[in-house]
């Protein structure tokens, strides 16, 4: 397979420190600004150079970058302090096309994911720190921490929305550390969550599904009406394991195959960063950016 793109030029010898997939399944990065101000990449289909902006320089640091409506760039912070009861930090930055500060806002601690939607959702996975508490958050009963629930949805200015997550896991089930998301559609939300590993699909006014997981550890879930991939494990951060959705009646996982993707060269993909959006998986080696299609992978899966 080829890549996507490749950042090499546009990075200049610079460090990626965030990368995000957007709702229309093009490419973010932010670039190390050496000293100068940051910088927002932008790469969509059929576009020959990236689209980018400049931020101001002393901006935070930022471990996620996702688009908003009207051209804004939401950047996260995964760390977040709780100062008082009327102050927190604000954790999360939202940009003009421009590179100017629009707004900023407090998204919580332990922030592992962030997927927005065409819409303005803004969907937010936490591991166990923002789920249980740390850096002044659930010290007592009076400081909660906003990521207790281990997934929630924000609107664009940063307001809580009701999600359906606490109904979303059967009995005592918990978010303990949500292991990966993948927000498919405004109106269709995957997780994945330890301690068990369920696979969960939620989709507005109705109940959730909820598969059980024979695998451990993964950190992206790739999606369609009928297959899941999942991608890495405790055993092996880059394997890519294809399984059916069977969802009539009882609920379960079909192994199909263990699937093993190729660069251009022959050489065995190895990414160091995995995400799915939707039926896409996506991947980053070094500064390419690759990303598959379900049914790619399904056609791999057939020669395996």
């Amino acid at each position: 397979m080829h890549p996507f793109v490749d950042a090499a030029e546009a990075l200049v010898g610079r460090k990626p420190k965030a990368r995000g997939v957007g709702p229309d399944n093009t490419v973010w990065w932010l670039a190390d600004g050496e000293g100068e101000g940051d910088e927002v990449l932008h790469f969509a289909d059929g576009w020959d150079t990236w689209e980018r902006f400049t931020l101001p320089r002393g901006a935070p640091d930022f471990d996620s970058v996702q688009p908003l409506p009207g051209g804004e760039v939401l950047l996260v912070n995964a760390r977040c302090r709780y100062l008082s009861d009327k102050e927190h930090e604000r954790n999360a930055h939202v940009y003009s096309p421009e590179g100017a500060l629009l707004r900023e806002l407090t998204l919580g601690d332990g922030i592992a994911d962030v997927q927005t939607t065409s819409d303005g959702q803004v969907w937010i996975s936490y591991f166990d720190e923002g789920v249980f508490g740390n850096r002044g958050w659930g010290d007592d009963a009076t400081r909660p921490p906003i990521g207790e629930d281990g997934l929630v949805r924000f609107d664009a200015w940063g307001q809580r929305q009701e999600s359906g997550v606490r109904m979303a896991l059967p009995g005592e089930q918990l978010i303990v550390d949500c292991y990966a998301l993948n927000v498919a559609s405004e109106q269709e939300t995957w997780f994945y969550s330890y301690t068990d590993f369920p696979l969960v699909r939620m989709r507005p006014g109705q109940p959730s599904t909820v598969w059980h997981s024979p695998v451990r550890g993964a950190h992206a879930i790739t999606v369609s009406d009928t297959h899941v991939l999942f991608g890495g494990g405790y055993d092996d951060a880059c394997q890519l394991q294809l399984f059916t959705l069977y969802d009539r009646g009882h609920q379960r996982l079909g192994p199909v195959a263990r699937i093993e993707l190729t660069d251009e060269a022959g050489r065995a993909w190895r990414p160091s960063w995995l995400k799915g959006r939707g039926p896409w998986l996506h991947g980053a080696e070094g500064t390419r950016h690759f990303r598959v299609p379900m049914e790619e992978l399904l056609a791999h899966a057939a020669v395996t």
